[in-house]
């Protein structure tokens, strides 16, 4: 008889942790299991992912479109004080809608036993929720996510009500076990799940380019993919970085893949550095790869992370890796600096060399990065994952 489980996320937008998420999906065994999916949102059009759920998963939304795109055109206003106080009114009322929704649909299937937060976003509300095993997945540097010394402890009490927390690598568990040592013997590393066929097959599948992009496919460019989130990635330091680099004699263009909150903020820079001709925002890419696999290497600026689903995914395509040498990941992925180039975060000076030296020779790790990258691999992480559930 098969088990019943249930995953739960935030949304479909595009996003590395949405990605992880269908590759799971997709992977996990449905002859051993019965698998339902819930997302708190439901976001219309920007339901990237949604095609890609498996037609063995049923589905369902917490909460409506028409309510999610409501608290959004508030968010957009909340410069104003008013707004303010709507917004943040809206957000616990969102949350409690979520919630209620979840317990019904729990409350109709009581043979699903075991319920995986998969963005941990659940962890306020863990409590709620007795009568299922939960397990929490931890995607990025906690302290860096929460911040404030007061959030970080919240945060760790809430960790208590579920009985496996994931941390998708091993800077990441030993992080978590220094700040929160009730935790011992609940934490597991497991890392991202990547499906290489797949990446493989899509990285030269153009299919999808309108005629301009195939024109700027045809180009020689360097590329960055990530939301465009300021707080946590640091397109700052990697503007000002390729400015000076392009200064210094750099010839290729820099194309940086997605979208986000602060796209507004980015062109800004771009414009205000005369770099208008030389960066492209390329928007939201569904098929990332095949801009990966044609690029001449990977670039990654960020102020923290987890486990950067991006550089493992620009290894898979063959790609050397330059990165912020950020908490928590990227020093994992690229063992010590063995198989791609470490910067300190915010070290424009660090990344204007290694932009250089990687215009000279970009294909120095070649062989290491293809060995790495199979560590990775769907086959032995899907398996860890498993087995996990097969313990609660």
């Amino acid at each position: 008889m098969k088990k019943k489980i249930a995953f739960r996320s935030g949304s479909l937008r595009m996003g590395g942790l949405e990605r992880i998420l269908i590759e799971v999906l997709k992977e996990i065994d449905k002859e051993k299991y019965d698998v339902t999916l819930f997302i708190e949102d439901d976001c219309g059009d920007e339901n990237i992912f949604e095609s890609d759920i498996p037609t063995e998963v049923k589905y369902h939304f917490l909460k409506n479109k028409e309510l999610v795109s409501f608290t959004e055109r508030i968010k957009s206003k909340k410069k104003n004080l008013i707004y303010k106080v709507i917004y943040n009114l809206l957000m616990n009322y969102e949350k409690v809608v979520a919630v209620k929704k979840l317990k019904e649909y729990l409350n109709k299937e009581p043979e699903i036993k075991v319920l995986i937060d998969f963005d941990a976003g659940l962890s306020k509300a863990a409590d709620k929720f007795p009568d299922i095993k939960k397990v929490a997945w931890i995607h990025n540097s906690v302290p860096k996510l929460k911040k404030k010394k007061d959030k970080i402890e919240r945060f760790g009490k809430r960790l208590a009500h579920y009985e496996k927390v994931v941390a998708i690598c091993d800077d990441m568990k030993k992080e978590l076990l220094d700040i929160y040592p009730h935790l011992d013997g609940k934490v597991e590393r497991i890392y991202n799940p990547f499906n290489f066929e797949r990446i493989e097959k899509l990285s030269v599948d153009e299919s999808q380019l309108n005629e301009r992009e195939r024109e700027l496919l045809k180009d020689e460019y360097i590329i960055a993919v990530s939301r465009l989130d300021n707080v946590q990635k640091d397109y700052r330091t990697l503007i000002d970085a390729y400015k000076e680099a392009i200064n210094k004699g750099f010839s290729f263009k820099l194309y940086i893949v997605g979208d986000g909150p602060d796209k507004g903020e980015i062109e800004g820079w771009i414009k205000e550095a005369n770099l208008k001709d030389k960066v492209i925002l390329l928007g939201l890419q569904k098929n990332p790869y095949v801009w990966m696999k044609n690029s001449k290497f990977f670039v990654h600026s960020s102020n923290y992370e987890g486990l950067p689903t991006v550089l493992i995914e620009a290894m898979i395509c063959g790609k050397t890796v330059v990165s912020s040498d950020c908490p928590t990941g990227p020093r994992e992925i690229l063992k010590d600096g063995e198989v791609g180039k470490l910067v300190p975060v915010k070290d424009v000076e660090g990344f204007v060399k290694n932009l250089l030296e990687m215009g000279k020779e970009h294909s120095e790790f070649e062989k290491e990065v293809r060995e790495r990258g199979l560590d990775f691999h769907k086959r032995e992480i899907i398996t860890q994952i498993e087995e996990m559930i097969n313990c609660l």
